[in-house]
Protein backbone atom coordinates (compact mmCIF):
# COMPACT_ATOMS: atom_id res chain seq x y z
CA UNK A 1 0.00 0.00 0.00
CA UNK A 2 1.92 3.03 -1.47
CA UNK A 3 2.10 6.25 1.43
CA UNK A 4 0.22 8.42 -0.49
CA UNK A 5 -3.01 6.60 -0.52
CA UNK A 6 -3.56 7.69 3.10
CA UNK A 7 -3.44 11.22 2.68
CA UNK A 8 -7.04 11.48 2.69
CA UNK A 9 -7.03 9.57 5.67
CA UNK A 10 -4.57 11.86 7.21
CA UNK A 11 -6.48 14.73 6.45
CA UNK A 12 -9.20 13.77 7.79
CA UNK A 13 -7.62 12.43 11.28
CA UNK A 14 -6.25 15.93 10.61
CA UNK A 15 -9.23 18.03 10.43
CA UNK A 16 -10.00 16.16 13.47
CA UNK A 17 -7.48 16.71 16.44
CA UNK A 18 -8.70 19.91 17.60
CA UNK A 19 -11.41 17.81 19.01
CA UNK A 20 -9.58 16.34 21.13
CA UNK A 21 -9.78 17.17 24.99
CA UNK A 22 -5.82 18.85 25.56
CA UNK A 23 -4.36 18.78 28.85
CA UNK A 24 -6.44 21.98 29.83
CA UNK A 25 -9.39 20.24 29.51
CA UNK A 26 -8.32 16.91 31.32
CA UNK A 27 -6.99 19.78 34.00
CA UNK A 28 -10.83 21.38 34.01
CA UNK A 29 -12.42 17.99 34.52
CA UNK A 30 -10.42 16.43 37.28
CA UNK A 31 -11.09 20.25 38.97
CA UNK A 32 -15.31 19.60 38.20
CA UNK A 33 -16.74 19.85 41.81
CA UNK A 34 -19.10 16.56 40.70
CA UNK A 35 -19.59 14.39 38.15
CA UNK A 36 -22.40 16.16 36.70
CA UNK A 37 -19.78 19.10 36.48
CA UNK A 38 -18.05 17.06 34.70
CA UNK A 39 -20.42 16.30 32.18
CA UNK A 40 -21.08 19.80 31.37
CA UNK A 41 -17.48 20.59 30.64
CA UNK A 42 -17.57 17.63 28.18
CA UNK A 43 -20.83 18.66 26.90
CA UNK A 44 -19.30 22.05 25.85
CA UNK A 45 -16.43 20.21 24.17
CA UNK A 46 -18.55 17.98 22.28
CA UNK A 47 -19.11 15.40 23.81
CA UNK A 48 -22.81 13.83 22.83
CA UNK A 49 -25.31 13.01 25.52
CA UNK A 50 -26.54 8.94 25.50
CA UNK A 51 -28.76 7.77 22.73
CA UNK A 52 -29.93 4.96 21.47
CA UNK A 53 -28.87 2.68 24.13
CA UNK A 54 -25.27 3.93 23.86
CA UNK A 55 -23.26 5.64 26.80
CA UNK A 56 -21.11 8.92 26.16
CA UNK A 57 -18.00 6.36 25.69
CA UNK A 58 -19.57 3.99 23.07
CA UNK A 59 -21.02 7.01 21.45
CA UNK A 60 -17.01 8.58 20.82
CA UNK A 61 -15.41 5.25 20.50
CA UNK A 62 -18.00 5.07 17.36
CA UNK A 63 -17.63 8.45 16.00
CA UNK A 64 -13.90 8.26 15.47
CA UNK A 65 -14.65 4.43 13.88
CA UNK A 66 -16.54 5.62 11.05
CA UNK A 67 -14.43 8.28 10.53
CA UNK A 68 -11.60 6.17 10.35
CA UNK A 69 -13.82 3.50 8.79
CA UNK A 70 -14.42 5.64 5.51
CA UNK A 71 -11.17 7.20 5.14
CA UNK A 72 -8.52 4.00 5.27
CA UNK A 73 -7.69 2.34 1.89
CA UNK A 74 -6.69 -1.01 3.75
CA UNK A 75 -8.87 -3.70 5.65
CA UNK A 76 -5.72 -4.94 7.76
CA UNK A 77 -5.12 -2.30 9.27
CA UNK A 78 -8.84 -1.80 10.30
CA UNK A 79 -8.89 -5.55 11.15
CA UNK A 80 -5.96 -4.92 13.53
CA UNK A 81 -7.00 -2.64 15.41
CA UNK A 82 -10.41 -3.54 16.34
CA UNK A 83 -10.62 -7.53 15.77
CA UNK A 84 -9.64 -7.39 19.75
CA UNK A 85 -12.85 -6.69 20.37
CA UNK A 86 -14.45 -9.46 18.90
CA UNK A 87 -12.79 -11.78 21.43
CA UNK A 88 -13.62 -9.67 23.86
CA UNK A 89 -17.46 -10.24 22.69
CA UNK A 90 -17.29 -13.98 22.76
CA UNK A 91 -15.84 -13.61 25.90
CA UNK A 92 -18.53 -11.50 27.32
CA UNK A 93 -21.07 -13.30 25.98
CA UNK A 94 -20.33 -16.68 27.20
CA UNK A 95 -19.93 -15.41 30.94
CA UNK A 96 -22.99 -13.37 30.45
CA UNK A 97 -24.63 -16.66 28.80
CA UNK A 98 -23.04 -18.87 31.68
CA UNK A 99 -24.45 -16.14 34.13
CA UNK A 100 -28.13 -15.94 32.97
CA UNK A 101 -27.86 -12.47 32.27
CA UNK A 102 -28.43 -10.39 29.05
CA UNK A 103 -24.87 -10.56 26.94
CA UNK A 104 -25.88 -7.54 24.84
CA UNK A 105 -24.87 -4.36 27.59
CA UNK A 106 -21.93 -6.06 27.46
CA UNK A 107 -20.41 -6.19 23.98
CA UNK A 108 -18.11 -3.63 22.76
CA UNK A 109 -17.60 -1.92 19.78
CA UNK A 110 -15.92 -1.32 17.08
CA UNK A 111 -15.96 -4.61 15.95
CA UNK A 112 -15.67 -6.86 12.87
CA UNK A 113 -18.37 -9.89 13.77
CA UNK A 114 -21.72 -8.52 13.98
CA UNK A 115 -22.40 -8.49 18.11
CA UNK A 116 -25.89 -10.00 17.23
CA UNK A 117 -23.98 -13.21 15.26
CA UNK A 118 -21.54 -13.63 18.41
CA UNK A 119 -24.67 -13.78 20.72
CA UNK A 120 -26.92 -16.15 18.50
CA UNK A 121 -23.72 -18.36 18.25
CA UNK A 122 -22.76 -18.58 22.14
CA UNK A 123 -26.61 -18.85 22.91
CA UNK A 124 -27.61 -21.95 21.08
CA UNK A 125 -23.75 -23.48 21.26
CA UNK A 126 -23.15 -22.79 17.04
CA UNK A 127 -19.81 -21.35 16.81
CA UNK A 128 -20.27 -22.09 12.99
CA UNK A 129 -21.89 -18.94 12.93
CA UNK A 130 -18.62 -17.00 14.08
CA UNK A 131 -15.83 -16.21 11.34
CA UNK A 132 -12.88 -18.74 11.37
CA UNK A 133 -10.78 -16.43 13.39
CA UNK A 134 -13.18 -16.73 15.66
CA UNK A 135 -14.99 -20.18 15.83
CA UNK A 136 -12.54 -22.23 16.68
CA UNK A 137 -10.97 -19.97 20.17
CA UNK A 138 -14.99 -19.72 20.92
CA UNK A 139 -15.95 -23.39 20.88
CA UNK A 140 -12.71 -24.51 23.04
CA UNK A 141 -13.41 -21.52 25.36
CA UNK A 142 -17.49 -22.37 25.71
CA UNK A 143 -16.77 -26.25 26.61
CA UNK A 144 -14.02 -25.47 28.93
CA UNK A 145 -16.89 -24.07 30.99
CA UNK A 146 -19.30 -26.11 29.79
CA UNK A 147 -17.18 -28.91 30.78
CA UNK A 148 -16.45 -27.89 34.12
CA UNK A 149 -12.86 -26.18 33.89
CA UNK A 150 -13.07 -22.66 35.52
CA UNK A 151 -13.90 -19.31 33.42
CA UNK A 152 -10.63 -18.36 33.93
CA UNK A 153 -9.33 -21.18 31.61
CA UNK A 154 -11.75 -20.13 28.92
CA UNK A 155 -10.38 -16.20 29.26
CA UNK A 156 -6.83 -17.55 28.76
CA UNK A 157 -7.63 -19.12 26.07
CA UNK A 158 -9.48 -16.25 23.81
CA UNK A 159 -6.84 -13.63 25.60
CA UNK A 160 -4.45 -15.18 23.68
CA UNK A 161 -5.61 -15.77 20.66
CA UNK A 162 -6.64 -12.53 20.45
CA UNK A 163 -3.45 -11.32 21.11
CA UNK A 164 -1.79 -13.70 18.30
CA UNK A 165 -4.28 -12.27 15.79
CA UNK A 166 -4.19 -8.97 16.73
CA UNK A 167 0.13 -9.22 16.07
CA UNK A 168 -0.23 -10.90 12.65
CA UNK A 169 -2.54 -8.38 11.43
CA UNK A 170 -0.61 -5.32 12.56
CA UNK A 171 2.40 -7.16 10.86
CA UNK A 172 0.79 -7.59 7.83
CA UNK A 173 -0.71 -4.45 7.93
CA UNK A 174 3.07 -3.02 7.04
CA UNK A 175 2.45 -0.75 10.20
CA UNK A 176 5.30 -0.50 12.22
CA UNK A 177 3.88 1.75 14.97
CA UNK A 178 0.88 -0.44 15.30
CA UNK A 179 3.03 -3.53 15.25
CA UNK A 180 4.88 -1.80 18.37
CA UNK A 181 1.78 -1.04 20.31
CA UNK A 182 -0.03 -4.60 19.85
CA UNK A 183 3.98 -6.09 20.91
CA UNK A 184 3.90 -3.94 24.05
CA UNK A 185 0.34 -4.87 25.14
CA UNK A 186 1.91 -8.68 24.45
CA UNK A 187 4.43 -8.05 26.71
CA UNK A 188 2.60 -6.90 29.47
CA UNK A 189 0.03 -9.32 29.01
CA UNK A 190 2.45 -12.05 29.54
CA UNK A 191 4.24 -10.30 32.58
CA UNK A 192 0.91 -10.26 34.17
CA UNK A 193 -0.14 -13.86 32.79
CA UNK A 194 3.23 -15.19 34.32
CA UNK A 195 3.17 -13.57 37.99
CA UNK A 196 -0.86 -14.43 38.40
CA UNK A 197 -0.05 -18.24 37.78
CA UNK A 198 3.02 -18.32 40.08
CA UNK A 199 0.73 -15.92 42.70
CA UNK A 200 -2.27 -18.54 42.24
CA UNK A 201 -0.25 -21.86 42.54
CA UNK A 202 -1.45 -22.83 39.09
CA UNK A 203 1.31 -25.61 36.59
CA UNK A 204 3.95 -23.63 35.09
CA UNK A 205 2.56 -25.61 31.89
CA UNK A 206 -0.83 -23.52 32.02
CA UNK A 207 1.25 -20.15 32.19
CA UNK A 208 3.35 -21.09 28.86
CA UNK A 209 0.08 -22.15 27.52
CA UNK A 210 -1.73 -18.92 27.72
CA UNK A 211 1.29 -16.27 26.79
CA UNK A 212 1.58 -14.88 23.43
CA UNK A 213 5.22 -15.47 22.01
CA UNK A 214 6.69 -11.77 21.18
CA UNK A 215 10.01 -11.83 19.38
CA UNK A 216 12.71 -11.21 21.52
CA UNK A 217 10.90 -11.98 24.67
CA UNK A 218 12.39 -15.51 26.43
CA UNK A 219 8.26 -16.48 27.94
CA UNK A 220 10.20 -19.47 29.71
CA UNK A 221 13.06 -17.93 31.61
CA UNK A 222 9.98 -15.35 32.58
CA UNK A 223 7.40 -17.87 33.93
CA UNK A 224 10.45 -19.76 35.97
CA UNK A 225 11.57 -16.27 37.36
CA UNK A 226 7.95 -15.61 38.50
CA UNK A 227 7.88 -18.91 40.00
CA UNK A 228 10.87 -18.99 41.66
CA UNK A 229 10.09 -15.73 43.39
CA UNK A 230 12.92 -13.79 41.14
CA UNK A 231 12.94 -10.35 39.61
CA UNK A 232 11.70 -10.25 36.41
CA UNK A 233 13.17 -6.80 34.98
CA UNK A 234 16.29 -7.92 33.37
CA UNK A 235 14.18 -10.65 31.20
CA UNK A 236 12.07 -7.51 29.75
CA UNK A 237 14.80 -4.99 29.44
CA UNK A 238 16.85 -7.89 27.67
CA UNK A 239 13.34 -8.32 25.12
CA UNK A 240 14.37 -4.43 24.23
CA UNK A 241 11.42 -3.19 26.60
CA UNK A 242 13.75 -0.93 28.97
CA UNK A 243 10.91 1.68 29.63
CA UNK A 244 8.50 -0.69 31.46
CA UNK A 245 11.56 -3.27 33.15
CA UNK A 246 12.21 -1.24 36.45
CA UNK A 247 8.21 -1.81 36.80
CA UNK A 248 7.74 -5.33 35.68
CA UNK A 249 8.45 -6.47 39.54
CA UNK A 250 6.04 -4.23 41.34
CA UNK A 251 2.23 -3.38 41.18
CA UNK A 252 0.46 -4.16 38.11
CA UNK A 253 -1.38 -0.73 38.20
CA UNK A 254 1.55 1.06 38.01
CA UNK A 255 2.90 -1.15 35.44
CA UNK A 256 -0.48 -0.35 33.46
CA UNK A 257 0.06 3.56 33.95
CA UNK A 258 3.52 3.27 32.04
CA UNK A 259 2.29 1.12 29.00
CA UNK A 260 -0.41 3.28 28.26
CA UNK A 261 1.94 6.69 28.55
CA UNK A 262 4.51 4.82 26.71
CA UNK A 263 1.94 4.27 24.00
CA UNK A 264 1.01 8.15 24.17
CA UNK A 265 4.70 8.58 23.38
CA UNK A 266 4.79 6.72 20.71
CA UNK A 267 1.68 8.15 19.01
CA UNK A 268 2.81 12.00 19.28
CA UNK A 269 5.77 10.76 17.09
CA UNK A 270 3.09 10.92 14.29
CA UNK A 271 2.00 13.87 14.97
CA UNK A 272 3.96 15.34 11.98
CA UNK A 273 3.78 12.77 9.46
CA UNK A 274 2.03 13.75 6.33
CA UNK A 275 1.64 10.28 4.45
CA UNK A 276 0.86 6.64 5.84
CA UNK A 277 -1.04 4.77 8.03
CA UNK A 278 0.93 5.92 11.31
CA UNK A 279 -1.50 9.26 12.00
CA UNK A 280 -4.39 7.49 11.47
CA UNK A 281 -3.22 5.07 14.61
CA UNK A 282 -2.08 7.58 16.33
CA UNK A 283 -5.54 9.14 16.25
CA UNK A 284 -7.16 6.47 17.17
CA UNK A 285 -5.47 5.10 20.01
CA UNK A 286 -5.17 9.20 21.38
CA UNK A 287 -9.22 8.97 21.04
CA UNK A 288 -8.97 5.29 23.32
CA UNK A 289 -6.54 6.82 25.68
CA UNK A 290 -8.92 9.87 26.32
CA UNK A 291 -12.01 7.84 26.87
CA UNK A 292 -10.36 6.05 29.27
CA UNK A 293 -9.19 8.98 31.14
CA UNK A 294 -12.80 10.45 31.17
CA UNK A 295 -14.21 6.96 32.45
CA UNK A 296 -11.58 7.15 34.91
CA UNK A 297 -12.38 10.79 36.07
CA UNK A 298 -16.26 10.61 36.10
CA UNK A 299 -15.79 7.11 38.10
CA UNK A 300 -13.42 8.99 40.32
CA UNK A 301 -16.41 11.77 40.38
CA UNK A 302 -19.19 9.73 41.04
CA UNK A 303 -17.23 7.74 44.04
CA UNK A 304 -15.93 11.28 45.48
CA UNK A 305 -12.17 10.41 45.06
CA UNK A 306 -9.82 13.25 46.14
CA UNK A 307 -8.82 15.31 43.76
CA UNK A 308 -5.02 14.36 43.66
CA UNK A 309 -5.52 10.48 43.91
CA UNK A 310 -7.40 11.43 40.11
CA UNK A 311 -4.29 12.87 38.83
CA UNK A 312 -2.09 10.36 39.52
CA UNK A 313 -4.55 7.53 38.23
CA UNK A 314 -4.97 9.68 34.68
CA UNK A 315 -3.08 9.10 31.68
CA UNK A 316 -0.94 11.76 29.89
CA UNK A 317 -2.43 13.08 26.47
CA UNK A 318 -1.79 12.97 22.91
CA UNK A 319 -2.48 16.84 22.59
Amino acid sequence: MRETEYAFAVARVRANEPALLTEDDIGLLISAENEQSALRILADRGWDEPADGKDIFDLQAAKAWDMIERSVPDPALLEAMVIGNDFFNVKAAIKAVFSDIDPQEYMASPCLCDTKTVIKAVTENDFSLLPDYLAEYADTAYHRISGGESGQSAEMILDKASLEKRLALAEKSECPLLTDIVKLGAVLSDIKIAKRCAHTGKKRETALESMCPVEGLDIEALVRAAYEGKEIREIIADAGFTEIAPLADGDFSALEMKCDNLITEMIKKAKYDAFGPDPVVAYYYAKLAEIKNVRIILSAKAAGVPTETIKERVRSVYV
